[in-house]
């Protein structure tokens, strides 16, 4: 196994020492990536999620005690080294309690920066071995307390306890259920091999979950995992949710056994609103979940211009008939329509006209359903239904027609809005990749930049840049500034110093570094090769 080492240091030469250390060193480790500062660093390291970073602790914008801090909150299985000029007993002592592995001085020898290497590679190891056997330590009153814990979770999820029941119930068993937000994750877990071990899948999610506080999980059925998230803000909520579906798939699928897909649901701000998170949840990933195999997103990702703010305990079930299309499968669509017939005045039905107005308004929800989740969708199977108004209006003449048509247009809409369901991605991504070619030449350009841009938080981006591109947010700036240097290279004369300020780099030896890694030759070697003779 190779582990990835992100290096951040404010000194060029010293950064290039240790780079060039590193790569020469014939050891399993390879740098993925630096930066010169720690506020730099924290948004390529959400991208790149290395094994192990290495920082200096004086730094300019943020220093390595709080680029580590932070660090450790977004990837927890990260191991962190961290080189100083200083030897201050207060400064060690305050890494070691941020959860730094090892605190070298400078000038850091190469013997000693491959010890620290090889002891950080070791508790990586370790960490894979405890994980696999975390529920052998676990005592029986542990057991027991999980079970109640996932027993009363399930109540919860389901409906069957009022806010005052649940809250008396979770204090009793010492869990703190009340928050200003909760967000539910619906985790679907899948084994590629003919003999899974669903044991060592709970010692996985028992061992990656069971510090979070802010976490609550429990088993549903024998191939899906719960979790519930609880913070104070909207933003906080989704971000742990996602954080928390990266660091289980990290866990989870680290041996190439097992594929995770998770849903994630909108933000409620009640308890009583939890059960409805929970079926938002489930139902996007009945209905998404295999189309978007091995994946994280919420609806959205699906749905990205129709967000609401408002409570599901408010709108997803018991209002609105839009929110239950988006979801639906097949199978939902009699339900559906027995629902909003039922639920309209006996007289009102009897009714020609407001048949007629209702049919029209689930027609034009249907629409725009259609458009938010397939913008490239041909829309005039449903269209048709305004193109005659009269036909429309013959077609509700009783109200067996009626539902008859209303079924007809549900059903169309299902199987429209799921031939483009990732539609709305492509759009998002294609968006940050035009942003990023307009602008790949700014040294300050960033994950946190671009996701600003595209209006989605930078742990969100991250995850569906990488889904829908294949590669990481960094790895596609690098390709689009390597492509321009190349033609710099052949086009122009200029010096390669100027040719790394053109494309972004502060660095020409940077640029040097990353053009050999990529292409095998120096810059200066392609040049040669590629470049036309005069005349």
């Amino acid at each position: 196994m190779t582990y990835k080492v992100f290096l951040v240091e404010d000194e060029p030469l010293i950064r290039q020492n240790i780079r060039n250390t590193i790569e020469k060193g014939n050891e399993p480790f390879e740098c993925c990536g630096e930066a010169g500062d720690g506020e730099l660093a924290l948004s390529i390291i959400q991208d790149l999620k290395p094994d192990i970073l290495i920082t200096d602790i004086k730094m300019p914008f943020m220093d390595g005690l709080e680029l580590s801090r932070h660090a450790k909150a977004i990837i927890p299985w990260l191991r962190i080294i961290i080189i100083s000029g200083y030897d201050e007993f207060e400064l060690a002592r305050e890494a070691i309690s941020i959860g730094v592995d090892q605190y070298l001085l400078k000038p850091v020898a190469a013997n000693d920066l491959f010890s620290a290497l090889r002891k950080a590679a070791e508790r990586i190891e370790e960490h894979k071995r405890h994980s696999v056997t975390f529920l052998k330590e676990i005592t029986d009153e542990q057991i027991v307390r999980s079970a109640l814990t996932g027993s009363l979770l399930e109540r919860i999820c389901s409906g069957e306890l009022t806010a005052n029941e649940a809250l008396k119930r979770a204090d009793e068993l010492g869990i703190e259920l009340l928050a200003k937000r909760y967000v539910v994750l619906f985790c679907r877990y899948e084994f590629t091999t003919e003999n899974p071990n669903r044991q060592l899948i709970a010692s996985k999610v028992k061992f990656t979950l069971g510090e979070e506080n802010d976490t609550l999980y429990f088993f549903s059925g024998i191939e899906n995992i719960v979790l519930l998230i609880k913070g104070d803000t909207d933003l906080e909520v989704t971000e742990k949710a996602y954080h928390r579906a990266q660091t289980l798939k990290h866990e989870m699928e680290d041996d190439g056994d097992t594929i995770l897909t998770v849903s994630i649901s909108g933000v409620v701000n009640r308890i009583i609103g939890i059960k409805d998170a929970y079926h938002e949840s489930g139902i996007l990933l009945k209905t998404f979940g295999q189309v978007r195999r091995g994946r994280v997103f919420c609806s959205g990702d699906i749905d990205h211009n129709d967000r609401s703010a408002t409570s599901y305990s408010e709108s997803f079930y018991h209002v609105n008939i839009e929110n239950k299309l988006k979801f639906a499968v097949r199978e939902d669509v009699p339900s559906i329509v027995e629902e909003f017939t039922r639920n309209l005045d006996k007289n009102e039905m009897q009714s020609l006209l407001y048949r007629y107005y209702i049919l029209m308004d689930l027609t034009n929800t249907a629409m725009r359903i259609i458009r938010n989740f397939n913008p490239e969708a041909d829309i005039k199977p449903v269209a048709k239904y305004f193109v005659d108004m009269r036909e429309v209006f013959q077609s509700s003449m009783t109200p067996e027609v009626f539902a008859e048509l209303a079924t007809e247009i549900c059903m169309k809409t299902i199987e429209l809005r799921d031939c483009g369901n990732s539609g709305h991605h492509k759009k998002l991504v294609h968006c940050a990749c035009e942003y990023i070619r307009e602008n790949f030449n700014n040294p300050d350009i960033s994950l946190n930049t671009v996701a600003a841009v595209v209006s989605l938080s930078p742990t969100h981006f991250s995850t569906i840049f990488s889904q829908e591109m294949g590669l990481t947010f960094i790895e596609y700036l690098t390709a689009v500034r390597m492509e321009k240097a190349k033609e710099l290279l052949v086009s122009t004369d200029e010096k390669l110093v100027n040719i790394a300020f053109a494309v972004g780099y502060n660095e020409p030896n940077y640029l040097s570094y990353l053009f050999k890694k990529r292409e095998g030759i120096t810059p200066k070697e392609f040049r040669s090769q590629r470049k036309a003779p005069p005349g």
